[in-house]
């Protein structure tokens, strides 16, 4: 009789420790937190679930009553944060704390415009969080330069991703002024003009500084982020549409880690002025570009084959006639996908 009580007992202590085993509360977003991306929990329990309470910084902030055995909250300020989900039969199960940053910071670049003191965080502002993923814009303009900018060739004939100089057999040396003195031919993609007046290749202008996907993808790209924040970044694989009202080719897709929006994305992430305008860092307003109006481009053609699309910064406005892609007075804002948290 004592051996079955002995064995009936430890019976029900396993029972009761695997019953306890049971109810789990689980973070996936657990770290890199920061304000304005979801920290999401998943709760394991044979008792259901009968609600939620975030704390953030020991103060209670939000609760809601639901059944539901996932969770997720967006945080809009930085802090310490906590869950605490009540189960139906009364028992409460508590999360680790998390904390939580004021902002998106990722990546490091120069701002201030001190170099003695190192780069800076790079600020960004969430577009849209889906499917564990988060698209992200800088803040602010990180820097001011062309599109595509040879300095050396009027007509600088591109789209996001390449130049096509030698697409086209007639450009001119220089802006000014168009004499046929100053006009020159292309033989294709190999003969192309560069700036010491002997022919090269039309890849070797792309993949320069002077070709605004060549900054983001390799510049910036390679420069900005640590081999732990590489990892988060995503390939995207993007999409080029013609100009919706000139109908501009624009150019094959694209598979880029940094790039600019394009217009459609604009409409879709950035719906109104102000979400659009923004202002320069001072390191990009002491370039001395004289980007008064904060200018940024995005990558869609304008309305000619030598224009691109640009924002105008103070006053959120966008304009689909777009200006010269030679223009070096106009903002860079780099685009990522990131995988949230882990």
């Amino acid at each position: 009789m004592k051996k079955l009580i002995s064995a009936l007992l430890s019976l029900f202590l396993c029972l009761s420790v695997a019953s306890l085993a049971e109810d789990s509360l689980d973070c996936d977003t657990e770290y890199n937190g920061c304000a304005g991306l979801p920290i999401c929990w998943t709760v394991d329990s044979e008792s259901g679930v009968a609600g939620y309470e975030i704390f953030l910084n020991g103060k209670s902030v939000y609760s809601k009553s639901t059944g539901e055995d996932s969770f997720s909250y967006t945080p809009e300020k930085g802090g310490l944060l906590t869950l605490i989900c009540t189960l139906r039969d009364g028992t409460t199960l508590q999360s680790n704390e998390i904390s939580i940053q004021d902002g998106v910071f990722f990546g490091r670049y120069e701002q201030d415009d001190v170099l003695s003191n190192g780069e800076e965080p790079i600020e960004w502002t969430v577009l849209a969080v889906e499917g564990g993923k988060a698209l992200l814009i800088s803040k602010y303009i990180l820097h001011n330069a062309g599109y595509f900018n040879p300095w050396w060739i009027k007509y600088k004939y591109t789209y996001w991703a390449h130049s096509y100089i030698g697409d086209f057999n007639v450009n001119y040396w220089g802006s000014q002024p168009e004499s046929a003195s100053r006009r020159f031919t292309v033989n294709g993609p190999d003969d192309i003009l560069m700036e010491d007046r002997s022919r090269g290749k039309e890849e070797d202008l792309y993949n320069s500084e002077l070709h605004c996907r060549y900054w983001c993808n390799s510049m910036f790209y390679e420069d900005a982020f640590s081999d732990a924040e590489k990892e988060r970044i995503l390939l995207t694989h993007n999409v080029n549409p013609d100009n919706p009202d000139s109908k501009v080719d624009g150019g094959p897709d694209t598979d880029d880690y940094v790039f600019f929006l394009s217009y459609e994305e604009v409409q879709k992430y950035m719906k109104t002025a102000d979400s659009r305008k923004c202002k320069q860092t001072k390191a990009a307003l002491n370039e001395g570009k004289k980007n008064e109006a904060s200018y940024w481009w995005l990558r869609t053609p304008g309305q000619f084959r030598v224009n691109a699309v640009i924002v105008y910064g103070n006053n959120g406005h966008t304009t689909l006639y777009g200006t010269d892609v030679g223009h070096d007075s106009i903002g860079y804002r780099p685009c990522i996908w990131i995988t949230i948290g882990g």
